[in-house]
């Protein structure tokens, strides 16, 4: 079987979503539109976004003619795929599925496109009857990860709490009030040392006139005013500053950036690995959103212990209690921290528990095959 992957360049998704495909037998070819799921909304931003179209088109088409285009498998915003491209690439007559892994944030972002694709799978279930009234066959695909390939020989021993992640508010506070327990803890990931603001913290106006021209209504209809109008504060409001050494946290805690070839060594090192699913709302209140991540199947596929936020999806995909450790609010998570690093003998039970369950239930080869069936797909050889 031959696949067509669209993705950002860098980042997760080659490694998981290629390589997935790879691993379940098919020969795969990658377009990349750019290094993350927006444009520049400047003029030449958009005639840039717009000879991109023209080159995902051409090689779409060039892999039909040789017989080499079974399925188109992306992941892309309507930002840059144009309507007119996904008219075209349906013309192809190739089943075609678009990977959506933000529906809590960012659920609106492929009405104007998902419904020339086959199925969009989504990896979340909230705001399907919003993409249903644009035409959209939604499909339940949960995000998951690729097994390691051998084991891993070293490890980088901790005998701590290890953050891997981005800088947002809550994580930051969160992380602060442990490093003010005491906690030993360490911290890594690319932006949390950045000095200049991060350019996606920037909706220029040329955004949010496209935003409000082609989502204002099926958002009204999905979430309401208050829905709406809370994400047009949110865009009024001043970006955050940078997350940099001595704004909540001491500087020793603050690691940065690590190479990808470093992260099964940390996670295995770590006594603990901690996880967050809060992405919006006040903690705590009704208003508040929970979603879970790529790393909530990353870490425990590959053996390390995981401590990580509660949240609906979490208690569908795992059996809380039997495989899975699970915190709620900060006082729930000082006790279980406090408690764990205490029984180092019960971490490494429930982490090879984990990991065999996420071996058995929560690959990509799993999720792919299981896509195959829904479209009427012959599985790869």
């Amino acid at each position: 079987m031959y696949v067509l992957t669209i993705l950002c360049q860098g980042g997760w998704m080659p490694t998981n979503l290629s390589e997935g495909w790879r691993r379940l037998g098919c020969s795969v070819e990658e377009f990349f539109y750019g290094t993350n799921m927006g444009k520049s909304w400047s003029a030449e931003g958009r005639r840039e976004n717009h000879q991109i179209n023209a080159q995902l088109l051409a090689t779409a088409r060039r892999l039909k003619a040789e017989g080499h285009l079974d399925l188109i498998f992306a992941v892309i915003y309507d930002d840059v795929l144009e309507v007119e491209t996904a008219k075209q690439l349906r013309a192809l007559d190739v089943p075609m599925v678009n990977y959506h892994v933000d529906l809590v944030g960012q659920w609106y972002r492929i009405l104007r496109t998902g419904k020339y694709f086959d199925r969009v799978a989504c990896a979340q279930t909230s705001s399907w009857s919003g993409l249903r009234r644009a035409g959209i066959h939604p499909y339940y695909m949960p995000m998951a990860a690729n097994p390691p390939v051998g084991s891993a020989s070293t490890i980088i021993p901790n005998d701590g709490v290890v953050y891997l992640g981005s800088p947002w508010l809550y994580r930051r506070q969160v992380l602060a009030e442990l490093a003010r327990q005491g906690i030993p803890l360490k911290i890594y990931g690319n932006n949390w040392l950045r000095k200049t603001l991060e350019p996606g913290y920037v909706h220029p106006w040329a955004k949010n006139l496209y935003d409000l021209q082609h989502y204002l209504l099926p958002r009204l209809q999905e979430e309401g005013w208050g829905g709406f109008q809370e994400t047009i504060l949110r865009r009024l409001q001043p970006p955050p500053p940078p997350a940099g050494l001595g704004t909540e946290l001491p500087a020793e805690n603050i690691l940065g950036y690590y190479p990808e070839s470093d992260f099964i060594p940390l996670v295995k090192g770590a006594a603990i690995n901690l996880g967050f699913t809060h992405f919006q709302g006040t903690p705590g209140t009704p208003q508040e959103r929970r979603q879970m991540r790529l790393r909530d199947f990353e870490i425990p596929m590959v053996g390390g212990f995981y401590l990580t936020q509660d949240c609906a999806q979490l208690r569908e995909l795992f059996p809380i209690g039997e495989n899975l450790v699970t915190w709620d609010n900060l006082l729930d998570l000082q006790d279980k921290i406090r408690y764990y690093l205490e029984n180092p003998a019960e971490r490494l039970h429930i982490a090879k528990y984990v990991q065999n369950y996420c071996l058995q239930h929560h690959t990509w080869n799993n999720r792919f095959r299981h896509l195959l069936q829904e479209l009427k797909l012959p599985q790869p050889q």
